[in-house]
């Protein structure tokens, strides 16, 4: 087995040397997509640490090939800008002034800020901002998740960890699952900390398998790898037993079904308004249902915390519940510039005023599994407010760019861009469930990228 370093080292070298060889043989615009995708393949875990940060191998590639790439695009780095474009800029402005005003160290804020923000938005948006690039990079990025997918197959009913083993263990920076969900199948991680994560990073991948077996004249070998990656995409994100992931992609499904038709649209509407109004009057036991899995799914503890009123049912499901009643409001005492990284940072945050004191409530919601509230602690209002802008706004711009997209991407169509938007909407809702960790984050923010370098390319497009 190999060290941290070493297994860093390898995948580097990898990731590095496919994007090398991808460009060498398809151009050289499309060697950052290429070695981003095979980026994927390296355990979150393989890092070095550079000062007090963790550098892993997505990480390392990135700010490799953006560099290679602006020795040779440079002219197009501010090309066709978009509203995505710049709210991600703001963001990354915002979270360098909070940072700076709570603590000052303002050349250490500036690199989390773009290593935060930019740099996994500008890899998406460069790598898919040159023409044809969808069509070459698709693919690349179908094969590796589909490879990672197996790996997470065998891994639920074997409890086996292909990147573990092979390589290093996973560190203890998020705790690890263990124990079979439901009696059935183990939760798989694959090359992420967490199920849920890798739940995220495969439904991130999806959009790409929807491209290749709907681009039109599509070989059957191309459009053979899209079925079958498609297939095994959606098996890898039901092998993380994860509920929500896999939730989300049946919500993706109805949302891409109700663009093309108004009646399903009515349809869906109807039946989203029935299952709220189903569950509203059956609460209590819809809880019970979710509660059910492993042991430690099943077991409920009462809190109470003199500041929060009513005692409050705790357990796996009701954790989620409870974080907005908890911290919600100490999103809101945060101000316009909420309390900086460092305080709200760890388990639980380390030095937030107002974080509960009842040693029961506080050991049960030591993760803060909301991704917003994640954002709004950390950045205060102006900074949740500017995340959520950009998220919206990337939604509105697929649906901008999808009725022409046939034109202007071919040989890819609209099918593509609304999976990207509908994709993207169950994320959306899926990280209100859980932290926003940089395992998943990266992909997210490399996917709005992705849209916005799309967009480019129809801005591009039209002007000539």
């Amino acid at each position: 087995m190999f060290t941290d370093d070493i297994s860093f080292a390898i995948m580097l070298c990898v990731s590095c040397g496919f994007a090398a060889w991808f460009g060498y043989q398809h151009g050289k615009q499309y060697a950052l997509g290429a070695g981003m995708a095979v980026s994927l393949l390296a355990g979150t875990w393989f890092k070095i640490v550079v000062g007090e940060t963790d550098i892993n191998v997505t990480i390392a590639t990135t700010v490799i090939l953006l560099i290679v790439y602006c020795t040779h695009s440079w002219r197009r780095i501010f090309s066709s800008l978009h509203l995505p474009d710049y709210l991600i800029a703001s963001l990354a402005l915002w979270h360098w002034i909070v940072d700076i005003y709570h603590d000052g160290q303002p050349l250490a804020f500036a690199a989390q800020a773009y290593g935060q923000w930019i740099l996994p938005y500008a890899a998406g948006r460069y790598a898919f901002l040159h023409r044809g690039s969808l069509t070459k990079l698709a693919p690349v990025f179908v094969s590796v998740a589909a490879f990672i997918s197996i790996a997470a197959i065998y891994e639920s009913f074997t409890a086996w960890n292909l990147w573990e083993t092979v390589f290093v263990h996973v560190d203890d920076v998020v705790a690890r699952v263990t124990g079979q969900r439901y009696g059935l199948l183990y939760r798989a991680i694959g090359p992420v900390r967490n199920p849920i994560f890798l739940g995220i990073v495969l439904l991130t991948m999806l959009p790409f398998a929807v491209d290749l077996v709907t681009r039109t004249e599509a070989t059957p070998r191309i459009r053979c790898l899209g079925w079958s990656g498609m297939f095994l995409i959606a098996l890898g994100i039901v092998s993380t037993v994860s509920r929500g992931p896999i939730l989300c992609m049946p919500v993706a499904i109805v949302l891409a079904l109700a663009w093309y038709s108004r009646a399903l649209r009515y349809a869906a509407l109807a039946g989203s308004i029935i299952a709220a109004i189903l569950v509203t009057m059956n609460y209590d036991a819809v809880l019970d249902f979710l509660d059910g899995g492993t042991n430690d799914h099943t077991i409920s503890i009462i809190v109470q915390d003199d500041e929060f009123g009513a005692p409050m049912i705790h357990n796996n499901t009701r954790h989620r519940l409870l974080i907005p009643r908890v911290y919600g409001p100490l999103v809101l005492k945060g101000g316009p510039l909420g309390y900086g990284t460092t305080d709200s940072s760890g388990f639980p945050p380390r030095n937030i005023p107002g974080i509960p004191t009842d040693p029961v409530l506080l050991a049960s919601l030591t993760n803060v599994d909301n991704s917003y509230i994640n954002v709004g602690l950390r950045l205060g209002w102006v900074g949740l407010a500017l995340f959520i802008a950009t998220l919206i706004s990337t939604v509105a711009l697929c649906i901008q760019i999808a009725p022409v997209a046939s034109t202007y991407l071919f040989p890819s169509d609209s099918r593509v861009i609304i999976a990207y938007a509908t994709v993207l909407i169950a994320v959306l809702l899926e990280i209100w469930t859980v932290f926003f960790s940089y395992d998943h984050a990266f992909w997210i923010l490399f996917q709005i990228g992705s849209i916005s370098g799309l967009a480019g390319q129809v801005e591009k497009a039209r002007r000539e």
